[in-house]
């Protein structure tokens, strides 16, 4: 039992304190944000595609093949899942409203980025709490690493929430139910961890899926809107300040 306490603790840290940590952006003024959110929508978006093309993808495609699954199974399921995104978009018949002056905004981002970090906290639940069965100094170096790739991660989420018209409040709340999964993942890898672990390359790979497809469908367009060079090298390098932050961490982040 003693381990599963380390477990449940180093969750709380990793999950919660990494939301309460990037949270310090509610703490602006509504006029600061408006300044400070089209960078942070730039910095998501590289921040997005390095999570999912260097940390989630890598790793499902690993398991894939410690389970001897063909080499086009995660690529098919990735293809599926972008497809089934798409026709979410449609099927929700949202419209489009990203400039922050509107009246109308558009959840629709949102409620995509809570489903793909949903699915990501838990699987950074359940691989706590693989790392801990291991041992106690391997899990705390699993959580130290999951803890700064999810600070960065929430600050991005944050920017796209509020981006997306939600009240600080709101954005606050949201991100805190999504982050509660990791608990559910540290409880099932605990208990479970045997039964369930031929089912995380899939959940890995559709939670990629829906990290490109709001970083390339929805917010890279955004970016498009205002094309002078001064902004767009702005773009550009938060963009590559973002994949730089996911790499660094995933250079030491080993599932």
């Amino acid at each position: 039992m003693t381990t599963f306490f380390w477990i449940l603790g180093a969750t709380l840290v990793s999950s919660v304190g990494s939301l309460s940590l990037a949270a310090g952006l509610l703490l602006f003024s509504p006029e600061r944000q408006k300044k400070i959110i089209p960078g942070l929508v730039s910095y998501a978006v590289g921040a997005l595609l390095a999570g999912a093309l260097l940390g989630l993808l890598p790793e499902a495609i690993h398991h894939f093949e410690e389970f001897q699954v063909g080499h086009e199974t995660p690529f098919m399921i990735l293809l599926i899942a972008l497809l089934g995104f798409f026709l979410l978009e449609k099927i929700i018949r949202v419209h489009h409203c990203h400039n922050t002056e509107c009246d109308s905004h558009s959840h629709e981002s949102a409620k995509m980025i809570l489903l793909g970090d949903a699915l990501h906290n838990f699987v950074d639940g359940v691989l706590i709490a693989a790392s801990f069965m291991v041992s106690v100094e391997v899990g705390i170096i699993a959580t130290a690493s999951i803890f700064v790739h999810e600070v960065a991660q929430e600050v991005g989420d944050f920017a796209i929430l509020l981006h997306s018209g939600f009240s600080r409040r709101q954005a606050y709340f949201a991100n805190l139910f999504s982050a509660l999964t990791a608990f559910l993942g540290a409880i099932v890898g605990y208990w479970f961890l045997d039964t369930i672990e031929p089912a995380l390359p899939y959940v890995m790979t559709i939670a990629a899926a829906s990290f490109l497809y709001i970083a390339l469908a929805d917010l890279s367009p955004e970016l498009h809107k205002n094309s002078t060079l001064k902004h767009s090298l702005k773009q550009f390098l938060l963009i590559l300040l973002g994949v730089a932050t996911i790499y660094l961490v995933s250079i030491g982040h080993a599932h």
